[in-house]
């Protein structure tokens, strides 16, 4: 049983608080603003206060799980009433879930032994994985007891490309709380980890280090741990650069929220080679949700910075679209300067490969124009490296 389990963990960003009454999360960028209407649960949205709304949502999301009996198959449904109804509640249900399947797991003593009966049967980056993460965040100390090695067989396991990265990411929150926010010991589990996979536990056990500075997601809150990504990830070993700076500016914004390329040059000043590349890229996260806005955004740069930009583009808000959406994407890549463009269908043909499972590559890659067409296909081969950032 418990070679099936890890390897079908679900998950992306990890940014709500614990508990029942914990309210809506501080300084979460991507979810958006709460002023949204809805269809589905429609009366939270009505409102008048953010934490008043997220309790709200969170109360009457578990209560529909729980009234269901089988959450496997009732979270798929979720996520198409969610789609449906847009608003606030779209743009946070994945934030939302974490909440409910912790609360969720605790209430039916959920173990890595019976995890697979609940986990949903869906590869839906929204409410279903937000589920399925909040539901292992639990299963911590279980997760430890199996060992890098155990653990990473378990991943590699996953019946897709995502979800063995989303579970190898995911194990870098685990040795977080394994460890009690000791970041140290977390990133030298990480580094236990083949060379393929160890940035991306990285990228897990950082963002955790974030939310614990930020006292979210159940984190021990860190009163006197490094605040600033500057000073913390230039102590970080050359290949987890990149991960260390990925999520700091979403769990620590800045004071004004980069919009354009200045806001992101802005952010960076100072900074060269590696240390410079992990800010841009943390840095065009948080500019838009909307990947077509970014790569726009990133086509204002210059030089190495329009690459480092590329990093930092929200691929899974394209992830549950029609294809010719994903291909329009890769297509503006021909919009770029024209030493940026082989890296741009490189990247993107890497990204929406693991999205799609390897689909992209075939589906799509041959059908580039001939400036993209080999990059894609090279970035395609290698979905199964570590993805080092991938929101």
């Amino acid at each position: 049983m418990k070679r099936l389990v890890l390897a079908t963990l679900f998950g992306a960003l990890l940014w709500q608080a614990a508990g029942a009454s914990a309210g809506p999360p501080l300084g979460g960028f991507l979810e958006g603003s709460n002023d949204g209407r809805t269809t589905y649960l429609s009366r939270c949205s009505l409102l008048r206060t953010d934490a008043k709304i997220w309790n709200c949502y969170v109360t009457r999301l578990l209560a529909d799980v729980q009234k269901s009996g089988d959450p496997a198959h009732e979270l798929p449904r979720i996520d198409v009433k969610v789609r449906a109804g847009g608003g606030y509640l779209e743009s946070a249900c994945h934030m939302m879930m974490h909440q409910v399947g912790r609360m969720y797991a605790r209430r039916h003593h959920v173990t890595l032994a019976n995890l697979q009966r609940y986990l949903p049967r869906s590869n839906d980056p929204g409410c279903s994985a937000g589920f399925g993460m909040g539901m292992v965040l639990t299963l911590g100390s279980q997760i430890g007891q199996l060992g890098p090695d155990g653990a990473i067989k378990l991943c590699m396991r996953a019946p897709t490309r995502y979800r063995s990265y989303t579970c190898v990411h995911t194990l870098g929150h685990a040795y977080m709380r394994l460890y009690h926010e000791q970041l140290p010991f977390a990133v030298q589990a990480c580094r236990a980890l083949p060379a393929s996979q160890a940035p991306d536990c990285a990228q897990g056990a950082y963002h955790d280090y974030w939310l614990s500075i930020a006292g979210r997601d159940a984190t021990t809150k860190q009163h006197h741990g490094t605040r600033s990504a500057r000073a913390l990830c230039a102590h970080a070993i050359p290949s987890f650069v990149r991960p260390c700076w990925y999520r700091y500016f979403l769990e620590v914004p800045p004071k004004t929220l980069p919009t354009n390329a200045a806001g992101v040059r802005s952010l960076c000043v100072g900074l060269h080679s590696r240390q410079r590349a992990g800010c841009v890229a943390a840095a065009a996260l948080i500019t838009s949700a909307d990947p077509f806005i970014q790569i726009r955004i990133c086509a204002r740069l210059h030089g190495p910075d329009t690459i480092s930009c590329l990093y930092g583009m929200n691929i899974q808000n394209v992830a549950t679209t029609r294809g010719s959406r994903r291909v329009k994407l890769i297509e503006r890549c021909a919009d770029l300067r024209r030493s940026a463009q082989g890296a741009c269908y490189e990247w993107l043909g890497t990204t929406l490969s693991v999205v799609t499972n390897g689909r992209f590559k075939s589906l799509a890659c041959p059908f580039i124009g001939a400036n993209g067409r080999n990059a894609c296909l090279a970035g395609a081969e290698r979905m199964n490296r570590a993805l080092v950032t991938f929101s």
